[in-house]
């Protein structure tokens, strides 16, 4: 069996809101990536997955719990024993219009990780490592010398890739990278990612709240509501045969492409409201929108469980939704 990349375990991000509240943004997250894979997460805005995605790589610093790479736990690594390991972690932005610095030319941009990292000694060295790396991404040396604003919002995207690419990292955190393009250039994009990761050994996160491009791109796949997974199965067990009463209502949005289908499909409309991430309740954070719902889930929080080969569950439920009798 392979061992993974990297090993998330109880991870937990908190926020002070002042007035000692808390905003459990991520509150107790565990799951493995292993290389070559891509691991999706998904859900509702404000649920946590980019503020995860963050904490994993260090960006912000953790409230609790571990980030195992290389058989070390990454938080309590030093600053200058970090900065080595910097290298074998990057970032895709979610904006390619924010995340690109106007004021420099591509071709410091791209190269900025190499500045950093001190990684070449002549200027010439460094272009031809720009040029390569543009080239990578279907752009072309003429672009180095151009400014951000000089192109599209999809090929802003391809030079953010090229700079993640610059150190020739083994784990990449893709941060909604679709989310700001024109659906058009989705799928650019998308087989941009797949094809690098084939070509270079790429292991990614890939966060998303467009379920179909991460059923497309993902191996397997973890849901998150309220800074908790509550589901996690291999892409396409969960796409098929999901089990968590949000996951279903999740995946009943997705539109069908046959109209036919499309009117034909149950839709599943959740009620209530999303509670509050600033100290909640040590119960199941679905309990108020949940059809489903027991006393249990009042006044327990429900561990994620195998349920199923592979097929990992927080709902107290799970094995009667399993067997059918609460459909």
């Amino acid at each position: 069996m392979k061992r993974p990349l990297i090993s998330v375990r109880n991870l937990k991000k908190y926020f002070n809101v002042g007035r000692g509240k808390f905003l459990k943004a991520v509150d107790g997250i565990s799951f493995d990536i292993y290389p070559g894979e891509t691991f999706g997460l998904v859900g509702e805005s404000g649920c946590g997955k980019s503020t995860a995605g963050r904490t994993i790589i260090r960006l912000y610093e953790p409230t609790d719990g571990e980030t195992i790479f290389n058989d070390k736990n990454i938080y309590d690594l030093s600053r200058n024993e970090m900065r080595k390991f910097r290298r074998d972690f990057q970032m895709i932005f979610q904006n390619p219009y924010a995340s690109l610095d106007p004021r420099m030319p591509v071709r410091d941009i791209v190269a900025e990780p190499l500045d950093i990292h001190n990684i070449y000694s002549n200027s010439n060295e460094r272009r031809r490592r720009v040029i390569e790396l543009l080239n990578l991404v279907g752009l072309d040396e003429k672009h180095a010398d151009r400014f951000p604003h000089e192109f599209s919002g999809g090929q802003r995207q391809r030079i953010g890739i090229a700079r993640a690419l610059a150190l020739n990292p083994k784990f990449i955190v893709c941060d909604e990278p679709m989310s700001a393009l024109d659906v058009s250039i989705q799928a650019q994009i998308a087989n941009l990612l797949k094809d690098l990761q084939r070509n270079l050994g790429l292991t990614y996160l890939f966060i998303a709240h467009d379920l179909s491009i991460v059923r497309y791109m993902s191996d397997r796949v973890g849901v998150m509501y309220l800074g908790h997974i509550i589901e996690l199965a291999d892409s396409g067990d969960l796409y098929d045969n999901p089990i968590h009463p949000y996951t279903q209502a999740l995946l009943s949005a997705i539109p069908i492409p046959n109209p036919q289908e499309q009117r034909n499909k149950h839709r599943i409309v959740l009620g209530g409201d999303v509670p509050s991430p600033i100290n909640p309740k040590e119960n199941c954070r679905f309990e108020g929108r949940c059809p489903y719902v027991l006393d249990v889930c009042k006044k327990k929080e429900p561990r994620l469980r195998e349920v199923k080969k592979n097929h990992f569950v927080a709902c107290h439920r799970a094995n009667e939704i399993i067997g059918g009798m609460l459909n």
